[in-house]
């Protein structure tokens, strides 16, 4: 089998996985003040694209690499790679994007607009529904920002965590728009 027809079986293999992955974990970020992650994008159908993509089953693990750009309803990742790995059962465990930076986008339910982020590493822990940020990450929600090296968001427990709480080196940045000028 050639190079071309082997990656592209393996891609072919793959996005199964990936969106097992998606679906475990349909938001990189904590929900808005309106609600959660819009129900309706979990339905929709899942579209990848990348340069490349691999799968070695004997490691568990699938990668995507080169302009990764994922979309699923109103969700949007984009990233120079992203790496799942996968358990015994072929579920997804931990997802992680890179980037120059790795950005993410989604409407919230109930929200007109967008929550975003961007970090230059993205991962995702599947058993402890937690999202980390890390290195220059950044969340963009409405006018507000908030910054720092390490950003930590525990889903199951609806906490956040930034900085040296989280493990991080740098200071906290918060720039909180004041409600008027919105």
């Amino acid at each position: 089998m050639s190079p071309t027809i082997a990656a592209h079986t393996m891609a072919r293999l793959s996005v199964p996985a990936l969106a097992l992955a998606l679906l475990a974990a349909p938001s990189y970020l904590p929900a808005t003040e309106h609600g959660q992650v819009r129900e309706q994008d979990q339905k929709q159908p899942l579209y990848l694209e990348a340069d490349s993509a691999e799968l070695d089953e004997a490691k568990a693990l699938s990668v995507y690499t080169g302009n990764v750009f994922i979309k699923q309803g109103s969700m949007e990742v984009r990233g120079n790679q992203v790496t799942v790995h996968h358990d015994a059962e072929n579920k997804p465990k931990h997802i992680m994007a890179v980037g120059a930076p790795a950005k993410y986008r989604q409407q919230m339910e109930g929200d007109e607009k967008e929550v975003e982020a961007e970090a230059l590493r993205m991962e995702y822990d599947v058993a402890k529904d937690e999202i980390t940020l890390i290195d220059r990450a950044v969340l963009f929600q409405d006018k507000d920002t908030f910054r720092s090296d390490r950003i930590v968001y525990d889903r199951a427990k609806g906490q956040v965590k930034a900085g040296a709480s989280a493990k991080g080196k740098e200071r906290v940045k918060i720039f909180i728009k004041n409600p008027a000028q919105r």
